[in-house]
């Protein structure tokens, strides 16, 4: 927020260089391209905003980290029997 451009990469990029790591890498470029929109406002920001029809930036970096952090690693094993596990969960 007025800090200049925010990046929604990940703790851990290293990872995303590791061959069996696919999915977890296809995980953190859709996030990272999700927050890239033409509008000028992240889908952070929509998520983050007091009120979501009017985001204004009140987000931190360290908030843009942690969702992409989280993001990346439903991408992993652990997150995956996470998804499957609540998804499960919803029949």
């Amino acid at each position: 927020m007025g800090k200049g451009k925010i990046l929604h990469r990940g703790m851990h990029t290293n990872r995303l260089q590791v061959r069996e790591n696919v999915l977890e890498k296809k995980f953190a470029e859709a996030w990272e391209k999700e927050n890239s929109r033409s509008d000028g406002h992240d889908l952070l920001d929509y998520l983050l905003a007091l009120d979501n029809n009017n985001p204004r930036g009140e987000f931190s970096q360290r908030d843009a980290t942690v969702a992409a952090t989280i993001i990346q690693w439903l991408g992993t094993h652990v997150g995956q029997c996470f998804l499957r596990d609540v998804m499960g969960k919803a029949d």
